[in-house]
């Protein structure tokens, strides 16, 4: 882990701090009333850096109505080495590092190799990363999770359409073999069409050189039934396909939900078992009833969410079950009575050729016949890789939505949104108890910010300090993995407390 702390905090001039001196310590606590600039502190910190308020937005920090030269100096640790670093403000900015005047250029890649911006406000504002667009936050989370192997996600489909991908993805890509594909199906498309039209178009020709001895009309009104059981045969097949393709992929979830629901079991159990903690887990002093009820009562609550997420679980599982149940299994198609079938229409036809282009005719009606067989096996076979594809893209994101979902305890994060025609667009949400991001109350908000701190802390294995403004709408919540700076709103003066980890106040 690589670890940046902060040390102490100079600032003079900025907003309504005319002189202000901050130590840091592993908690360092900010109260006082409305305006009395708590949360000038964690503006002066990021302002220091980049430039910027908290949430990223530029900032102007010099006092309202004044000419006063704006500064700010922060001492901080990266490793093992301090870096004191300044900016100021007057009619233009001044940059230094460990003193010295610098240009901005300097300044900003100096910082910029100790941590990468947006990163830093993530971990430094639990408000930050859900104020960005949803791409961004997406992007942010996802590029330190790597994706299911082919081999993972072929393990969870269904034994079908996984053979029916293996051999191909050794060669291609999913997107290559995806494109490829869909445009061998529309060639295909085109040439079953041109083959089936020369079919006709030689059965007509057999029709027109038959003998003046040939009943025509007969022969035409025995044709037209086996015409149209051609057809519905041909149907046949290709609904024998799809509903193999769609009890395929119903099983493929079943297995899943299963694999999920006993994860859930244990997750249950987890917090069954869990012992209720009476002393604060921040500075070690034991807590009242009053508190204690209200870990109990979390864990109640805790336990009753994932009970519920359960049945939700079992629910679906057991609707997926009814479904399949209701499905029918497909049989296996017999294609001898479509060969039969196709040869009496070749007979009938060659008795209507004339007696020199019998022959001929016959040879090029089963030439053609078995040109648009070949014809419609290869597409059913691209269509049956396409459908595959879709399978695998679903099976791939559910893997992916569980590895992120294992990564928090709080909330949830939905990547996927499933659209009319069965395919998964992508997506990115905060989810707590059921509600999105958006609905969550203040005290809420902070709770899933910092657990996304430290999920994002976890990954990209760096830990920085960490601001919570306006924490006195929160009683209790879980310490990020570094410094802590919390600010609070109290009908008290303005001050600053430190507390170590073993609770000493200083």
């Amino acid at each position: 882990m690589n670890q940046i702390s902060f040390i102490k905090l100079v600032l003079t001039n900025f907003k309504n701090h005319e002189s202000l001196e901050v130590n840091f310590s592993d908690i360092t606590n900010i109260q006082g009333k409305n305006g009395a600039g708590k949360s000038s502190i964690g503006d002066a910190i990021t302002w220091c850096l980049y430039g910027k308020d908290v949430m990223g937005s530029k900032l102007e920090p010099q006092p309202i109505g004044t000419d006063l030269e704006t500064k700010v100096e922060l001492l901080l640790q990266v490793g093992s080495k301090q870096y004191l670093l300044g900016r100021s403000q007057k009619k233009t900015a001044k940059y230094y590092i460990n003193e010295v005047p610098e240009k901005a250029t300097v300044f900003k890649e100096f910082v910029d190799s100790m941590l990468d911006e947006k990163l830093f406000f993530s971990l430094f504002t639990p408000g930050f990363f859900p104020s960005q667009k949803w791409t961004e936050q997406r992007e942010q989370l996802l590029q330190y999770i790597s994706e299911p192997l082919n081999k993972e996600v072929l393990a969870k489909m269904g034994k079908v359409e996984s053979e029916t991908l293996e051999e191909n993805l050794k060669k291609y890509s999913l997107e290559d073999l995806e494109k490829l594909n869909k445009d061998k199906k529309r060639q295909l498309d085109v040439s079953y069409e041109r083959a089936a039209e020369r079919y006709l178009t030689l059965k007509e020709q057999l029709e027109q050189g038959s003998s003046e001895s040939v009943d025509v009309a007969a022969i035409q009104k025995e044709l037209a039934p086996l015409i149209s059981k051609r057809t519905t045969l041909e149907e046949e097949i290709d609904t024998f396909y799809q509903r193999k393709s769609a009890r395929g992929r119903i099983e493929s979830q079943i297995e899943s939900l299963v694999e999920r629901i006993d994860r859930q079991k244990s997750v249950v159990q987890g917090i069954k078992d869990e012992e209720i903690q009476e002393a604060c887990q921040t500075c070690g002093q034991g807590l009242d009833e009053k508190s204690i009820n209200k870990v109990k009562e979390n864990r109640q609550a805790r336990f009753d969410k994932e009970v519920s997420t359960g049945k939700e679980m079992l629910e679906k599982l057991n609707a997926l079950k009814e479904s399949l149940a209701a499905m029918p299994v497909p049989e296996e198609i017999d294609r001898t009575e479509l060969s039969e079938v196709d040869n009496k229409i070749v007979s009938l036809q060659v008795k209507m050729n004339g007696a020199g282009r019998v022959e001929q005719l016959h040879q090029d009606v089963s030439v053609a016949e078995a040109n648009k067989e070949k014809l419609r096996k290869d597409r059913n076979t691209s269509i049956s890789i396409l459908d595959a594809i879709k399978t695998f893209r679903s099976v791939r994101s559910e893997l992916m939505v569980n590895k992120v979902d294992a990564l928090f305890t709080k909330i949830s994060v939905k990547l996927y949104e499933q659209l009319k025609n069965g395919e998964e667009k992508a997506t990115f949400e905060i989810e707590m108890d059921g509600k999105p991001y958006s609905k969550l109350s203040t005290a809420e908000k902070i709770k899933a910010g910092l657990e996304l701190i430290e999920v994002l802390s976890n990954q990209s294995q760096i830990i920085t300090p960490c601001f919570v403004d306006n924490a006195e709408s929160i009683l209790h919540f879980t310490s990020p993995p570094g410094q802590l700076i919390v600010a609070r709103v109290v009908d008290e003066e303005f001050s600053i407390k430190n507390v170590s980890l073993e609770g000493e106040n200083k």
